[in-house]
């Protein structure tokens, strides 16, 4: 449940620290608020699921130099947060213009409070009135459940009526469609004249839940809304009513061969199960046995809006049925262009990263593999990146396994000791200099190599004057003995980088 931004600052306790918005005004109006957090830690930006408004004194970010502030700023836009909202520690810390433009131009919305108010108590204050929302919004969802558990005991699974007393309760058409978008069942009542773009993520204002069974979905339950407002009001409610609506349609449901044999091979590839099964469940599927394939899996508190999403991003790559909702994760199988595999993944990858830019997820893709008998290799990859910090700062959202294999080779083969000591060795001197003086050489090191020590790209990647780049280079020359591409050892380098940054050591 969200609430508006606006609605935060009009807070009598918020609105006595005179908050003054230093960036980002435009979106003040439009912004909402899905949680209120206070913290000082500078690495939070991977634990965020967006629509957070984060409480801060500043005294971590305003000491850091211009150029890592810049990167903090972009990260904590990119993971899609409320505002930031700073009560500076000491005058001497100040936020500086450089600061104000970077969120105006990344439209982070920043406010600055001019006097002090207990972080606890406004957090508090906040959250409760975010919490008090939704319980009354789920106790309207359960009580509506509940009459829908009445008719079906009473008077059997007709879903009709069931849909009727739905819409009579919201004030809103109700349908149950097919997996193609096809409408089964509807309340009576006029449909809305709303039209919007069914392109853009996040625009449709159909609050929309999948209905299950067996563990596959069947169909989806579909509550046209007017605005977003209402749409966002009665997702909360929607997703409390697929369970009983699923009961219903279950006594009418039929699944077909095919969605059978898709659910088979999907449960049999998350299962990990033999290569003969696995070919035969391919088979069974339409599937060539020998056709190139990778998997992907989605974690959210939103999978079911995803669903629709990744189906209408890959709808060339992935069968309707090949997309599973197990334990809380959303997996997907990737059929990949025989011709050109590779180049196909990279397609799709591309795709996933411009779709689910504005949600709150964590995705992670697979390696290729030669044959859907190799699925579950390529699954246990994806899901193994769970354990590594980015070090990819254009990754987004969506994480590619083969841009760590590295990290998994070291994660089957290697044990943590050896690796570690493997770091120790070859960058050990640039270690100790991070370490003693909060330096960033290690990642400056990292950041050069991966873009073919290009200074202009490295530069622009760590939002530094070429000038400071080339003083860093040259201490870290001095460090290591010597210019790695004269010394032969740039993999050693890159590897060890790649392993200190994913440790996050």
């Amino acid at each position: 449940m969200f609430i508006p931004l606006l609605e935060v600052l009009e807070d009598p306790m918020f609105r006595a620290a005179q908050p003054e918005v230093l960036a980002a005004q435009n979106k003040i109006a439009v912004t909402k608020v899905r949680w209120v957090h206070a913290t000082e830690i500078l690495d939070i930006a991977p634990l965020l699921r967006g629509g957070e408004l984060l409480l801060s004194t500043g005294q971590e970010l305003l000491r850091l130099r211009e150029e890592a502030q810049m990167a903090h700023i972009q990260a904590l836009s990119e993971r899609g947060i409320s505002a930031l909202v700073l009560e500076p520690y000491t005058r001497h810390a100040p936020i500086t213009d450089r600061l104000i433009e970077i969120a105006e131009q990344v439209q982070l919305p920043l406010i600055r409070l001019h006097h002090t108010v207990p972080f606890v108590d406004l957090t508090e204050r906040i959250n409760r009135a975010i919490v008090s929302k939704q319980a009354a919004i789920l106790q309207q969802a359960d009580m509506l459940s509940q009459r829908l558990a009445q008719r079906i005991a009473t008077s059997g699974p007709n879903l009709t009526p069931l849909l009727q007393m739905i819409g009579d309760d919201l004030g809103l058409p109700v349908s149950l469609q097919s997996l193609d978008g096809q409408a089964l069942v509807a309340s009576a009542g006029e449909p809305s004249d709303l039209v919007v773009s069914a392109e853009e993520p996040g625009s449709s204002w159909n609050a929309t839940t999948d209905i299950v069974i067996g563990g596959d979905v069947a169909a989806h339950l579909v509550i046209e809304c007017r605005q977003a407002e209402e749409a966002e009001y009665v997702s909360m409610i929607v997703q409390r009513l697929g369970g009983i609506v699923s009961l219903a349609f279950a006594q009418h449901h039929r699944p077909s061969r095919a969605q059978l044999a898709n659910h088979a091979l999907m449960h049999a590839i998350i299962e990990n199960a033999g290569r003969h099964y696995l070919a035969e469940r391919a088979l069974e599927a339409g599937i060539e046995a020998e056709r190139p394939v990778c998997m992907a899996v989605v974690q959210s508190h939103d999978l079911s809006r995803l669903r629709a999403q990744l189906e209408k991003a890959l709808q060339s790559e992935v069968r309707t049925g090949c997309i599973s909702l197990q334990n809380n994760r959303l997996y997907f199988l990737i059929e990949l262009d025989p011709e050109n595999p590779r180049r196909s993944r990279d397609r799709c990858i591309s795709r996933l990263r411009q779709t689910l830019k504005d949600f709150a997820i964590e995705c992670a893709v697979g390696p290729m593999v030669t044959a859907v008998t190799q699925a579950p290799r390529s699954l246990k990859d994806a899901l193994m990146l769970d354990r590594f910090a980015s070090v990819r700062a254009t990754e987004g959202r969506v994480r590619d396994a083969s841009e760590y294999a590295l990290e998994r080779l070291f994660a089957q083969v290697g044990d943590t000791p050896a690796a570690n000591g493997f770091v120790d060795e070859v960058l050990g001197d640039l270690l100790e200099w991070d370490r003693l003086r909060h330096g960033e050489l290690v990642p400056t090191l990292h950041a050069w190599l991966s873009t073919g020590c290009n200074v202009t790209a490295t530069a622009a990647q760590l939002y530094l004057e070429r000038q400071t780049l080339h003083k860093r280079l040259k201490k870290i020359f001095t460090l290591l003995g010597g210019d790695p591409r004269e010394s032969g050892t740039i993999l050693h380098m890159h590897l060890a980088c790649r392993i200190q940054l994913s440790q996050g050591r």
